[in-house]
């Protein structure tokens, strides 16, 4: 586990259809922070949505939005952000994420996390002929780069939001108990 000096900002990474933006927005009330998602600020900052970000420039040009704004977001405190699937692909990016805050990993079994990212057409990695084997090559390339950054990890596969956010409340307790370097 990794250490913050100080615990301001709650950040939640994990594959597509892990809940981060659902449970995200529940966590922000019940720890009474500003709930931000990095996708909604890369739409809100450029005025594409994702997919013609992707459609127009690429997933390179998404990926330079994405550290763009993150860059824009490490110096605010008091946050829950939930991160794009991608956004540890960058070294820059782990970078920042680990002086924010508290990250916790949401995860799911791989069939689920497939099952919730076909709701969405809002996902435009996986607009290919063959999604599923598209899903797993990303998933299987992002895994050990979740692992390495988390301090917490929470799988969500037989949970539903609600569960999912007490589970964190009860992960934060326990590391803020444990990590008597953290700043309360």
């Amino acid at each position: 586990m990794q250490t913050r000096q100080v615990l301001e900002n709650i950040l939640l990474i994990g594959f597509m259809g892990s809940g981060k933006s659902s449970v995200g927005r529940r966590l922000a009330i019940s720890q009474r922070r500003r709930f931000i998602d990095t996708d909604e600020e890369i739409v809100d900052t450029c005025g594409l949505d994702v997919c013609a970000i992707f459609s127009h420039g690429g997933e390179e040009k998404f990926r330079s939005w994405e550290s763009s704004v993150l860059c824009r977001l490490s110096n605010q405190q008091g946050m829950v952000l939930s991160t794009g699937g991608g956004i540890v692909l960058r070294e820059e990016n782990r970078v920042l994420l680990r002086k924010m805050g508290i990250i916790i990993w949401l995860d799911a079994a791989a069939n689920i996390l497939f099952k919730r990212a076909m709701r969405s057409k809002e996902r435009p990695l996986l607009q290919s002929e063959r999604p599923r084997e598209r899903f797993n090559s990303l998933l299987d390339s992002r895994r050990d780069l979740y692992r390495g950054l988390a301090d917490l990890y929470i799988d969500s596969s037989c949970l539903n939001h609600k569960e999912v956010m007490l589970k964190i409340v009860e992960g934060l307790a326990d590391w803020r108990h444990k990590d008597s370097s953290v700043i309360h």
